[in-house]
């Protein structure tokens, strides 16, 4: 494979094109046979007259798309107001920077492109006389020295080769010594702006020092002031912002230039990162190696390196660090940043200490390990053999062959160990903690937390003891949580083949990790899987049902595309859907494959559940789930099972939860009268994982931060006196104020991010940035168009990258590394949006980029043939369609030219070969932006073109700060925000959270017609319900704990008194003809006593309408 530089050679043949395109010139005196007032679209000053000065701006809501009317409401639909001049050109450009106030004089050079017009005579193809006009580029240029020492606030320059252009200073003395100083140049010409000798085209700016001195200072050092989050970033100075434009620099080690450069289309390369450690082995951390027992010196001692090293980085890079000489600094920030790193540090020798001293502990890490190896090599099979390349799974295990050995990153063998010591001491302080694992995407983090999981599933089974209060062979063991489904589709597959390769080695070693095959739930919407069995029953009387049963039954059919051991496509026919019994078996087609069916050696069926019924039944081993599902809590008593809250077995169906009704089930000709028998509920799930933290925010995270409540304490159980909580671990690549958000989210005190900081952005030792110089990653380019609509400069920037990534793919030179930048990704932040961009693409684009071919005398046109949408309106099924769709080579006649989304994709999406991406406005919050674009440039050099709508004051002002805003990317990431118990989120989910813990807890409750029976509930039940939210309260809100607990009294009461009706009380019932309801759908028509109850997490917000009325 070539080289990445190559990759990033011909992805600056892309953006060179864009460039030439769209500002020109391709040449210093070049001659154009159009105007290059519509030739070009950016890099223009138009001359100066009282419309284009005007200060009044109109709100247009069409700007971007010119009455583009018709889309979809609903999905993040984007309401910003946009502000415009009619698309008038600006008559304007200019750049701020900073200066020491001692600094007498720079240089300014204005260097820019006239054009004028000649007519001539030619003969066309019928052979008449026709008049054809070029138009003839002329470069100016000129150097003006400013003294700063002539004026005390502006000054004008006309320039000597233009009087009409001119350079216009301005300047700002600042307390702290140094001198805020901006230089524009106007054009006032007197020509009208359809006349192109009015025009300026290519205009640059460029302030210097007259002897290279590094003159200009950045931002931050002028303020005396460095915010924390700053710090972080001072070896990434902003030192400029563009007026109208950009402004790029380069900067030297002190924060300092000696150069301000504007820029109509900026670049910034993104630095990648890496996870690998400097003297260690690819192979140092080896699963083979940590997955034998026999090998236990040699794995500590290597864990013990690690450590070792981090403990030496600490020193070395800290602790005796330049900077804490500064007393200020080290009690500022010094010692909180060395206390996290020792704090981490400590948590993971105890983790290796656990493994020395704890057998079980040290069984369980080899068990993970090689869970993980066998993981992979599962992945690696599946990929080969589902292709229909004939390989035998035995050549994919075998230890002689080095291909078939893996190795854990540092970050990652480190995080779970410093994990190990709360996870198995139950009473540990490690426990309370929330870990954060925060790492750049695609970095690792599925890798790590599929570990832990691996680890909690062997620890919990080996010390399974019959005399146990609980049963630990079996049950739900950990709940993996995600906010989209486009995460769920991607991420389940991995976790599923985790699950095969610890069940293949539990059924090896028979019985010494449970008797109880270790499983997976995907308990996720009833739209995307049935709820019950009842409808998947089909009726030859009844047409409507049997319609609405089959497609019930295609959703379970889409669940599994392939087998997730051998890889082989999956039908409807290796689903075998019993519903007397109520099963769904899951056995592979393939005769080779260990999950065939027909297999005489065993009758293995995959371990994947995908009915909720049949999941309660069965209590998998590893939940998951989104996180809407879990507002199934007050509606169904069924699900107290995922919590290990079950006290019957039924010999046909499986697992009954505590409270549940339950009959035995009559002999029929095929199966014999059920049995049922008590049994001991088993241990609660002890690790909750949560992956993209930083969605969970807004109304999502309110809702979803109250039914924690509930959900933390359903995973407790209590030794002694001492109440033990479930583990909490959240991941994410971007995010703020995180220990507050946890605290909010999960009512935890203390919440510890690994890897914790260092002193640099680029440094924390188990992450280092890599210089670009080293290793090309993510170029970001941006675009921003006044005087056009967003409309045509998408269509010009569209059409110029998809011809000449598709010209470049003709070229031998560089046919071999074309592919990541040959399918277009569009990035939009609304669907309205989108909709505009599909017309675009299926009329606009085509023509224009015919239009190229012929400017640039190209010897191919591209067609459009292959175009797909990722966004909500498409149906979960599809999703793992669409995703191999994006993974098709351009060498193949399927690949795909353009795919446009919404923020479906912003995470989740993780196809390596996506180089290429067009974002259309920016994203309304800068978390977004990171993980949008991070799913470009996986493998290869990235290309980002951001396309700015001028119109909008917020993407103006991130174009003008490009440089600074990339450079500083994860500084500008917003806190998210959660409020579980305000008033309005009480109203919508208090009530829940009540019958959830009445119902869940106590099994007189628990039946639908238990509500009826409140008046049963003792002071004693009522107080422990009270407590639990008195005590989530007392840390996330203690002001609002009067009112709640008044609400909660009220709520009790019109129960009460709901419950004293004529009709009996059910908890829902569909029609209350027979009975009252305590609750029903939210949003629904309800009584003035029932309960408006969420069904899911996400629809929380009103609708509002506003009308116009005049009175008469």
């Amino acid at each position: 494979m070539a080289d990445r530089f190559k990759f990033a050679e011909v992805r600056q043949e892309v953006i060179e094109m864009l460039k030439k395109d769209l500002l020109g010139p391709s040449s210093e005196n070049e001659i154009l046979n159009q105007n290059p007032r519509f030739e070009y679209i950016v890099g223009m000053l138009a001359p100066q007259t009282s419309e284009n000065d005007s200060n009044e701006q109109e709100v247009d809501g069409d700007a971007s798309f010119e009455g583009d009317a018709d889309y979809t409401a609903g999905e993040d639909d984007d309401n910003e107001p946009v502000f415009t001049n009619r698309f008038k050109t600006p008559s304007s450009i200019g750049i701020s920077f900073y200066l020491e106030s001692s600094t007498k004089s720079f240089n300014v050079d204005v260097t820019w492109g006239d054009y004028t017009k000649a007519s001539d005579k030619t003969t066309n193809k019928e052979g008449k006389k026709v008049d054809v006009s070029t138009y003839t580029r002329h470069p100016q240029k000129e150097t003006v020295v400013i003294d700063l020492q002539e004026f005390s606030k502006n000054k004008e320059y006309p320039l000597v080769c233009d009087s009409n252009a001119i350079l216009y200073i301005s300047k700002i003395g600042l307390k702290q010594g140094y001198t805020l100083v901006t230089a524009y140049v106007i054009n006032k010409r007197k020509n009208p702006e359809s006349d192109i000798a009015g025009m300026m085209f290519q205009v640059n700016l460029r302030a210097y020092s007259q002897d290279k001195m590094d003159i200009f200072v950045a931002e931050h050092i002028c303020r005396k002031i460095l915010a924390v989050d700053e710090f972080y970033f001072a070896q990434r100075p902003i030192l400029g912002r563009g007026r109208g434009c950009a402004a790029t620099w380069k900067a030297n080690k002190n924060g300092r230039a000696s150069e301000i450069v504007s820029t109509f289309i900026p670049e910034y390369e993104f630095p990648g990162v890496s996870a690998a450690l400097e003297g260690f082995d690819p192979f140092f951390f080896s699963m083979r190696t940590l997955s034998v027992a026999k090998k236990k010196d040699d794995i500590i001692n290597r864990l013990n390196v690690l450590a070792d090293s981090y403990e030496n980085w600490i020193q070395k890079k800290l602790v005796h660090d330049s900077k804490m000489d500064d007393a200020k600094f080290k009690k500022e920030i010094g010692d909180t940043v060395i206390n996290k790193c020792i704090e981490a540090l400590g948590r993971i020798r105890a983790g290796i200490q656990l493994l020395v001293e704890d057998d079980i502990s040290f069984d369980a890490f080899c068990f993970m390990n090689r869970s993980m190896i066998l993981q992979r090599n599962i992945m690696n099979f599946s990929k080969k053999h589902g292709a229909g390349i004939e390989c035998a799974f035995r050549d994919f295990v075998d230890p002689r062959n080095p291909s078939n050995n893996f190795g854990w990153r540092p970050f990652q063998i480190a995080f779970i160990l410093m994990n190990l010591k709360g996870i198995v001491d139950p009473e540990h302080d490690n426990r309370e903690v929330v870990d954060l694992l925060y790492f750049p995407t695609g970095g690792g983090k599925t890798e790590a937390y599929l570990g832990l999981m691996a680890f909690v599933i062997a620890n919990r089974r080996l010390r399974a003891d019959e005399n146990d209060e609980y049963n630990r062979d079996g049950g739900v063991t950990a709940i993996l949580r995600y906010t989209l489904r486009l995460l769920t589709t991607q991420q389940r597959d991995r976790i599923t083949k985790m699950i095969l390769a610890a069940e293949l080695i539990r059924q090896k070693e028979y019985p010494k990790y449970g008797k109880e095959p270790i499983s997976i739930g995907f308990w996720v919407g009833g739209t995307v899987t049935p709820n019950t069995f009842k409808e998947l029953e089909e009726d030859p009387e009844d047409p409507a049902k049997t319609r609405t049963a089959r497609s019930k039954k295609n959703t379970i059919y889409k669940q599994l595309l392939t087998c997730p051991f051998c890889g082989k496509p999956l039908t409807e026919e290796n689903f075998y859907i019993d519903i007397p019994t109520k099963s769904v078996s899951i056995y592979c087609s393939d005769d080779k494959c260990m999950f065939y069916r027909y297999k005489p050696s065993n009758k293995m069926k995959i371990p994947v559940y995908l009915v909720d019924e049949e999941i309660y039944a069965k209590c998998p081993t590893i939940i998951l789930s989104t996180v809407d599902k879990f507002a199934r809590l007050p509606w169904d008593v069924n699900t107290n099972a995922l919590f290990g809250r079950v006290d019957r077995i039924c010999s046909r169906d499986g697992y009954v939860a505590i409270g549940a009704d339950h009959a035995r089930h009559n002999r029929t000709e095929e199966l014999p009268t059920s049995t049922l028998r008590s049994i001991k509920p088993f241990l609660p799930p002890e690790l909750i994982i949560q992956d993209e933290l930083h969605l969970i925010t807004g109304p999502l995270g309110t809702v979803y931060g109250a039914y924690e409540t509930v959900i933390e304490d359903l995973c407790s159980y209590t030794i002694g006196e001492k109440k033990i909580k479930p583990k909490y671990v959240v991941s994410t690549a971007t995010i703020k104020n995180a220990a507050e958000q946890t605290k909010c989210l999960y009512g935890r005190k203390v919440t510890a991010q690994f890897p914790p900081n260092g002193f640099e952005i680029g440094d924390s030792f188990y992450i280092r940035e890599v210089p670009v110089e080293q290793d090309p990653f993510r170029r970001y380019v941006g675009v921003c168009a006044p005087g056009q609509s967003v409309k045509t400069a998408l269509l010009r920037v569209y059409s110029i990258i998809l011809q000449s990534a598709y010209n470049l793919s003709l070229d031998d030179e560089y046919k071999d590394v074309i592919d990541p930048y040959y399918t277009l990704v569009g990035y939009y932040n609304s669907i309205r949006e989108l909709g505009g961009a599909v017309r675009l693409l299926q009329d606009d684009i085509p023509d224009r980029i015919q239009r190229i071919k012929k400017k640039y005398g190209m010897s191919r046109q591209r067609f459009l043939n292959h175009k797909v949408e990722i966004t909500s309106r498409m149906s979960s099924y599809d999703i793992p369609k669409k995703l191999s769709q994006l993974e098709t080579p351009y060498t193949d006649k399927n690949c795909l030219d353009t795919a446009i989304a919404t923020n479906m994709i912003a995470v989740g999406m993780d196809v390596d070969r996506l180089g290429l991406m067009v974002v259309t406005g920016q994203p309304k919050q800068n978390s977004e932006y990171i993980q949008a674009t991070s799913r470009i440039g996986r493998s290869y050099p990235g290309l980002v073109v951001t396309l700015y709508n001028p119109y909008r004051p917020r993407d103006l002002s991130h174009y003008e700060n490009f440089t600074g805003y990339h450079a500083q990317l994860y500084r500008f990431v917003e806190g998210t925000t959660a409020t579980p118990f305000s008033a309005r989120a009480r109203d919508r989910v208090l009530h829940a959270l009540v019958i959830s813990a009445i119902r869940l807890h106590y099994p007189e409750f628990a039946s639908n017609d238990g509500a009826a029976a409140i008046d049963k509930l003792t002071d004693e039940q009522l107080n422990e319900v009270k407590a639990l939210i008195m005590n989530r309260l007392n840390i996330i809100k203690p002001s609002a704990k009067a009112d709640a607990e008044h609400e909660i009294d009220d709520f009790i009461s019109n129960w009460k008194l709901l419950a004293t009706q004529s009709k009996e009380l059910r908890y829902y019932v569909y029609t209350t003809k027979t009975y009252n309801r305590l609750m029903n759908t939210y949003g629904e028509v309800c009584t003035d006593l029932e309960k408006p109850t969420l069904r899911s997490m996400r629809d929380v917000e009103n609708a509002a309408n506003m009308f116009y009325y005049t009175e008469d």
